[in-house]
């Protein structure tokens, strides 16, 4: 028994061993998707936002001929805020219920506070057309801020214009007071 006898013994050894990990963690999961989509979770500061803030009505439908993808969404908005940029992930199930995959769509419009908008989405994605059932919900938003610079505009009749006149007047008082 040499030292290249007991290095492969050994990593026959480790290999044995992370093997039936694998297999312990695919029979404990739902399957090989179960690995590799993690569980859903939603940030702190969101999950406050949802108890205002709905998902009313969902729904996605895939064309089988051209991975045509049609989907509608329902917003309610509650809150005292408007809110924008809602991100809305769906868990798409097959006609087994075995679950097909997850994808995500962006609303980037605004809901306005005390609210209710409907939006469509129809574009070509890779989703598998054995889909016939959705589990949809909301997983980010964010509330609408105020702007940080706000313009006013004054039109000329309200002294908001300056004429070259006015402004050579005005040079010639200060250089008087000085």
């Amino acid at each position: 028994m040499n030292g290249k006898f007991l290095g492969n013994v050994g990593l026959s050894v480790v290999l044995l061993g992370l093997v039936t990990l694998a297999v312990v963690k695919v029979s404990a999961s739902s399957g090989v998707q179960g690995l590799f989509l993690p569980e859903i979770k939603v940030s702190d500061s969101t999950e406050a936002l949802l108890r205002s803030v709905t998902l009313a009505r969902s729904a996605v439908k895939v064309q089988a001929e051209n991975h045509q993808v049609d989907s509608s969404f329902a917003i309610e908005n509650k809150g005292g805020d408007d809110i924008k940029n809602v991100t809305i992930l769906c868990t798409l199930y097959d006609s087994h219920n075995k679950e097909q995959g997850r994808d995500k769509w962006v609303v980037y419009d605004t809901v306005k506070s005390q609210g209710y908008g409907d939006f469509t989405f129809s574009d070509k994605r890779f989703i598998s057309d054995s889909v016939v059932r959705s589990d949809c919900q909301i997983v980010d938003l964010q509330v609408v801020k105020a702007p940080l610079i706000t313009v006013h505009r004054s039109s000329a009749g309200e002294g908001g214009g300056h004429d070259q006149q006015g402004a050579a007047g005005h040079g010639a008082e200060q250089s008087a007071q000085h």
